[in-house]
């Protein structure tokens, strides 16, 4: 080998290790960057609607972290699990409403168990409903912890308790008036089933979407559901026409009622008054019938006369009075005045015994 060759020998010697130096320099800073990504992977940030929790070897530590940064070690180590606690999850329940079929006509077809989903009531009708749910994290160990497949558990603790409350119940009801009691039965028996198991949900609502009978006999069902509405319809005016009449009614038969009262008490007072009149003027006739008997005839001219047209009083050398009566005034025909003479009445006797003064 020439000494040129040698040379170059060696030159491509050294540059070889100068280049496996260099990139021998790349490399550990290159496992050294790794090995940081690698320590901070652990570190997770926790939502505002979520809470961490952290599980070193499958273990967990401490409690539930709220929001904000949450360091923890890379795995396998430890393991972080966001749940939120936060926010509103919302589930729809569509196994009872039959998938549609293009070109079928419901009306001609009778009902396929395997494809027609439905559901029975409690007078043995068939129901087709549709339901949604929204529920929150209540305590995020259990929710995390309680199930594996924490939807699949939940949407068969709410059909069940659907089944059970329809159960309960003939058609009729669950369509029409207890529709309600549908929803609010139903969510309370799923979320004692949920307490019971300590799944860590809290059902916020329970919504019926839709509550049918099949579409064969759809119909009949709208005219039954129309005549109750309008059965309600007329029944409510009546309850509203009842409950303004009573009141008046009543009213008015305690008026009445206090009127008889206070005129039954008035009359009675009178009759009292008359009475005791009447006996002290008996008690006075007994001691002194003349100058009573006087009295009261004087009483009782004064009383009548006024009633009566006199125009004088004669006197008579007997004992009767004469009574002239004032001259009666009539109209003609033809509106002349013509008047007629006085007329005259039967003479009024005194009291047959003379009446003497008190000297």
């Amino acid at each position: 080998m020439s000494p040129r060759q040698n040379n170059d020998a060696l030159f491509s010697a050294h540059a070889i290790l100068a280049a496996l130096k260099s990139s021998t320099r790349v490399l550990r800073w290159l496992m050294v960057a790794l090995g940081v990504i690698y320590l901070g992977s652990g570190i997770k940030m926790v939502g505002p609607n979520e809470n961490g929790l952290l599980l070193r070897f499958g273990k967990m530590l401490g409690r539930p972290h709220p929001p904000g940064l949450l360091f923890a070690l890379p795995g396998p180590i430890d393991e972080v699990i966001l749940v939120p606690v936060r926010s509103v999850q919302e589930r729809m329940l569509e196994e009872w409403v039959s998938p549609a079929i293009a070109g079928s006509d419901w009306s001609l077809t009778t009902l396929n168990p395997v494809r027609d989903h439905y559901t029975l009531t409690g007078d043995t009708n068939i129901i087709r409903a549709r339901f949604s749910v929204r529920y929150q994290v209540a305590d995020p160990v259990s929710y995390a912890f309680a199930a594996q497949d924490r939807e699949l558990l939940l949407d068969s603790i709410l059909y069940e308790a659907a089944t059970r409350t329809l159960a309960a119940m003939s058609v009729d009801d669950a369509l029409t008036t207890r529709r309600d009691f549908v929803s609010q039965e139903t969510m309370r028996l799923a979320q004692a089933e949920i307490d019971r198991l300590s799944l860590g949900i809290q059902l916020l609502a329970f919504e019926t979407r839709e509550l049918n009978p099949p579409t064969q006999v759809m119909q009949a069902f709208q005219d039954v559901v129309s005549a109750k509405v309008e059965a309600k319809t007329l029944i409510e005016p009546a309850n509203s026409y009842r409950a303004s009449v009573i009141p008046q009614a009543a009213a008015e038969a305690y008026r009445m009622q206090q009127e008889a009262g206070a005129y039954a008490k008035q009359l009675i007072a009178k009759a009292q008054g008359e009475v005791f009149s009447f006996l002290a003027l008996l008690k006075e006739y007994n001691a002194n019938p003349v100058v009573i008997r006087a009295r009261l005839y004087a009483e009782m001219i004064e009383t009548v006369v006024p009633k009566m047209r006199i125009s004088t009083i004669l006197p008579s050398s007997t004992d009767e009075l004469r009574l002239v009566l004032s001259p009666q005034i009539t109209f003609s025909r033809f509106g002349e005045e013509q008047s007629q003479a006085p007329s005259s009445v039967n003479p009024l006797p005194l009291p047959t015994e003379p009446v003497y003064d008190d000297k």
